[in-house]
């Protein structure tokens, strides 16, 4: 299922408010700008794909669509917002953006339909390069602040397609590693676990302790797909390099033996009772709640969690406590992080307000407006000249591994088709609901990897 697929594939992101808007330009042929001051915004385009829009007065009164899935209510996400509109305001005085922004994955499958019909926004946060491959989104490879972006960024597989640029860097974002309770480990005495031994060693202190040693919300299904490729990232790459260009090619195969021993721990992990009972029956925010709660003492999340589990320990009246963070591992403690945007800012090919929206977009990247929202993001700058303050200690920790392991732009899934990374986290949660793994149960994802082996864009290696 696409939806499904979209958000299994991306590190995390995640949660949103709504509103939507409708084109105002449906029967024109492809945009969704407008203008309201009969100064005509339409073009031809050109081989690239863009438009070339007719110049519009400053003094001009229209309406550009900005779309998203992510910027609810949430403090930060309000003041940029207002952020980007009073800049825009000081270029386009007359100019009025209208915010699209629809809950979670649902936005995915609404832009998809909107691209159909030529009613999609001129600007929007994306997160899959079918859009890209679907000819749906402007070449930027030639933008100002191209210059500006970080080797990280560069490389990020949501950007680029066929050696081209087609978004502009979001909120640079850790994939998944497992956050924990600092103060409860120093209670305990645990200390930060470098192996797979240490950590289920870890877990089994934590338990006998009266704790959940890791709170899962794997109803909501990205979750589990987080922990799985997050884990596998740290058996595969360290090891071998070209582990994920193998298993796209079929000369490694899904029931391989280093694949197999993530899921063999947490086999061992479900038996010993680490996780919680209702693993499989609450989402994100519940799982959250536990952590939050002092009841559980790690989790496994995207790097939102400091401002997030703050936020839940002073909603919830709970004793604060210093989150820490740590990379998953293998036996030999070998790690591997994933750093990248996960998320693409980019223009409609067909929008009628080209320059604008080259400005708004422009205007989204300054470090004025970029960096306190990455600062309310728990996000890392994807830019060279943004500035973020990280309020929080964990996040020089974070910083650490990244500059001590082995960082990538891209997880294991990146070299897999959405239907056999989802055939992956079935065999997952089947594991966390108690039955026994069997090796066979893997070939559906190969099964599924043979036939839509054709879907995957493989990112830049």
């Amino acid at each position: 299922m696409k939806k499904r697929a979209m958000i299994l594939c991306a590190l995390m992101l995640f949660v949103a408010t709504v509103f939507t808007g409708c084109s105002n330009s449906k029967n024109s042929g492809g945009s969704s700008g407008s203008s309201e001051s009969g100064v005509s915004t339409g073009g031809n385009a050109t081989d690239s794909g863009t438009e070339q829009s007719a110049s519009v007065s400053k003094e001009s009164k229209f309406t550009i669509r900005a779309g998203a899935w992510f910027i609810d209510e949430r403090a930060h996400q309000v003041a940029f917002k207002k952020a980007v509109e009073d800049g825009y305001r000081k270029l386009y005085p007359n100019a009025t953006i209208q915010w699209d922004i629809t809950l979670g994955a649902t936005y995915f499958d609404k832009l998809k339909a909107q691209f159909a019909s030529d009613t999609a926004p001129d600007v929007t946060f994306y997160q899959s390069l079918d859009f890209a491959k679907a000819g749906n989104l402007m070449d930027l490879s030639n933008e100002p602040w191209v210059s500006r972006m970080t080797d990280a960024a560069m490389k990020d597989p949501t950007l680029s397609y066929e050696g081209k640029l087609y978004g502009a860097p979001g909120s640079g974002n850790v994939g998944g590693g497992i956050w924990y309770n600092q103060d409860l480990f120093n209670k305990l005495g645990i200390q930060v676990p470098k192996t797979v031994q240490e950590f289920l060693d870890a877990c089994e202190k934590i338990k006998t302790a009266g704790k959940t040693p890791i709170a899962l919300g794997f109803k909501d299904l990205w979750t589990a797909n987080m922990f799985l490729m997050s884990w596998l990232q740290s058996y595969s790459f360290p090891n071998d390099a070209d582990y994920g260009k193998k298993l796209y090619d079929g000369t490694v195969k899904f029931d391989d033996a280093v694949i197999q021993k993530v899921y063999q721990n947490v086999e061992a992990m479900k038996s010993k009772g680490y996780f919680n009972k209702n693993a499989l029956s609450i989402d994100w925010p519940q799982s959250a709640q536990l952590f939050a709660s002092g009841d559980a003492a790690m989790i496994v999340q995207g790097p939102w969690m400091p401002s997030s589990n703050k936020e839940n320990i002073e909603k919830g009246g709970y004793d604060s406590f210093q989150i820490g963070f740590f990379p998953f591992m293998d036996e030999k403690g070998n790690q591997s992080l994933v750093l990248n945007s996960g998320t693409g800012l980019g223009i409609n090919a067909k929008t009628k307000l080209v320059q604008e929206s080259k400005d708004l977009v422009n205007l989204m990247l300054s470090p004025e407006i970029m960096g306190p929202w990455l600062e309310g993001e728990g996000g890392l700058p994807m830019l060279k000249d943004v500035d973020v303050k990280g309020t929080d200690p964990v996040i020089d920790t974070i910083k650490q591994y990244l500059g001590g392991g082995l960082t990538l732009p891209y997880y294991l899934s990146a070299f897999m088709s959405a239907s056999a990374s989802n055939a992956m986290v079935d065999v997952l949660t089947k594991v966390v609901s108690g039955v026994k793994f069997d090796a066979a149960d893997l070939k559906a994802a190969q099964d599924a990897m043979d036939k839509d082996k054709a879907t995957v864009v493989l990112p830049q290696t």
